[in-house]
């Protein structure tokens, strides 16, 4: 279970990013569908029709409509329909800024402070606009062109948006180009184009470039300094650069997510020893149990709080200590023998006072910043004494590790980051590759998470001493845990108890061994594991108190912190906004 914890909390990880920025911009309404049509004339005059469909979720007020065309171009003979929804209460106010530019707001509350309540399916509110625009089509040197935005934007995500364009028989059949790629689904019929497009992004315009390389005769244009070649030159590098973004995002994400598992191959498949008992029964080596820490629970790194514990354990057991008990009984310290070189006495320089450490006193005194910062030097310079003694001893072979952590935080999380900053930044016209690659990264990232939480001896390999070493210890663990193995062959004396129970919790097992050894009823005279199996809540003394250091230091620390000329993309004419509130 603990292999495959890394690989849910990477796809967990990637499902909340993927939800989250996909969510609406707006969750007011839905733009269920939206039907663009665009009947050309001969004498290169446009009528345009546009209806939304909008599915409202929340009590609304009003929805917005407003079209820009560029200079040169004119908007005539608007109108407006209402095909289905509530009675426009409050009207409609219809705004003409120039020739050019309109917009609309049909209001169906009484009043700005009235909203209009929606019933729990949602109300939907159909819209219909028609409108004529002259001056459309541009003429270039040696070709014309209609370069048309169907929809400008809409505050969420457009689910279908039907577009059908009309041009007379003397156009011929154009060369036709949209924008942005990667969004289109179409069709045609002889001299009339249709297009379907699915889920077009919030925020995100759509636009059309129809290429007439044989048109000239129409006066009723506009003019611009811009040849065939160049139009279909820019058409071209703009698919080529989406294909190419598309293909290296792609390459680098299977780089990313496939790399560890050659990793994986290389440096974490383990070396065969021939060892095949079950459990062990007694302890597998006479090591310090701060080591075993080091080396079993915490695979060849720093020992932890638990092997502090198993440490304090092992000086009660071998009488260079003796826990101090309160009237009623209770643990409250530890006395340490006057002549004891014990490493204990330098973790707790300092909070030794007779010869005596009291837990509660111990407690109190690393809430202060200065005992805090000088008992976890302390502390840390014993992780350190002991981690140097267990690398010396060569069981683990780390360089797989190291390479797959690295990977991890520069391939996996730097660069992604890099890449999504950079790439919100691209022009709109990028919007659609945007995804894609805001997908893939995300996808980088919990690979990168997923590695990076992921158990030293993964990508480590064990060489054969240290995984026969491993191995005998889990399976004295396995033996500790085991009631009914330890009740078929309890231990014979006092001492096997005492030396189970400071290297279970070496094993961070010290608590469930101590319900097992409760069971078995542990001789009286045992002084330690009698003392657990009694009061269990002593073995979390330590690491709390290590803990409240630790907080104590990091809260010390806070608080003194301190364009192109033919018509890029997106420049399509016209191009409507849709809103509501």
């Amino acid at each position: 279970m603990r292999r495959i914890l890394p690989f849910i909390l990477g796809a967990v990880l990637f499902s909340i990013l993927i939800f989250f920025t996909s969510l609406p911009q707006t969750d007011l309404f839905e733009l269920e569908q939206m039907d663009y049509t665009l009947l050309m004339r001969s004498d290169g005059t446009a009528d345009v029709t546009e209806v939304f469909t909008m599915k409202f979720k929340k009590p609304f007020r009003y929805v917005t409509w407003a079209l820009d065309m560029p200079e040169g171009v004119s908007i005539e003979d608007f109108r407006y329909e209402l095909i289905q929804g509530p009675p426009l209460m409050g009207g409609v106010r219809l705004n003409r800024i120039s020739q050019s530019s309109v917009n609309l707001l049909f209001q169906f509350s009484r009043s700005m402070e009235e909203y209009v309540q929606t019933p729990p399916g949602g109300l939907t509110v159909q819209l219909k606009l028609s409108y004529t625009v002259k001056n459309l089509l541009i003429h270039g040197k040696d070709f014309t062109q209609l370069f048309i935005k169907y929809l400008g934007e809409a505050p969420t995500t457009v689910k279908k948006l039907n577009v059908r364009m009309v041009f007379p028989p003397e156009f011929g059949e154009p060369r036709v180009y949209h924008h942005p790629w990667g969004l289109r689904v179409s069709s045609k019929d002889g001299r009339i184009e249709e297009f379907t497009f699915r889920n077009v992004p919030p925020n995100s315009f759509v636009e059309g470039r129809y290429v007439f390389p044989k048109l000239s005769s129409i006066q009723d244009v506009r003019y611009q300094d811009v040849s065939l070649q160049e139009i279909l030159k820019y058409e071209r590098d703009y698919t080529l650069k989406n294909a190419f973004g598309l293909a290296l995002t792609a390459t680098y994400t299977l780089f990313v997510v496939f790399f560890p598992f050659y990793l994986y191959k290389k440096f974490g498949t383990e070396f065969s020893v021939t060892y095949d008992a079950e459990y062990e029964r007694e302890i597998p080596y006479s090591d310090p149990p701060d080591v075993v820490n080091g080396v079993v629970k915490r695979l060849c790194s720093l020992p932890d709080e638990d092997g502090l514990n198993a440490l304090l354990l092992n000086a009660v057991k071998e009488k260079r200590a003796e826990f101090i008990t309160s009237q009623n009984g209770q643990i409250v310290g530890v006395s340490f023998a006057t002549n004891s070189d014990d490493p204990l006495l330098k973790i707790f320089d300092g909070f030794i006072h007779d010869g005596k450490l009291d837990f509660d006193a111990f407690k109190k005194a690393v809430q202060r910043e200065p005992n805090a910062r000088k008992f976890l030097a302390s502390y840390r310079k014993w992780q350190q004494s002991v981690f140097n003694e267990i690398k010396e001893r060569n069981l683990m072979d780390e360089k797989g590790n190291r390479i797959a952590k690295s990977f991890a935080a520069f391939f996996a999380l730097f660069v992604p980051i890099l890449v999504l900053i950079l790439t919100s930044r691209l022009d709109p016209a990028f919007r659609t590759l945007f995804d894609y690659v805001r997908m893939c990264m995300f996808l980088c990232i919990s690979a990168g998470i997923t590695v990076l939480s992921m158990k030293k001896d993964v990508f480590s390999r064990w060489t054969k001493e240290g995984l026969l070493y491993y191995l005998r210890w889990k399976n004295f663990e396995k033996f500790l845990l085991d009631f009914s193995a330890l009740s078929s062959y309890p231990p014979a004396s006092v001492a096997i108890w005492d030396e189970y129970i400071v290297y279970a919790a070496a094993l961070g097992i010290a608590k469930a061994v101590a319900e097992n050894f409760k069971k078995l009823n542990p001789p009286g005279e045992s002084r330690v594991a009698s003392a657990v199996v009694v009061q269990p809540a002593m073995l979390d003394t330590i690491p709390a108190t290590i803990r409240t250091a630790a907080q104590t230091v990091s809260k010390a620390s806070s608080s003194s912190s301190g364009g192109f000329k033919g018509g890029g993309v997106g420049s399509g004419a016209g191009g409507s906004r849709i809103g509501a509130g």
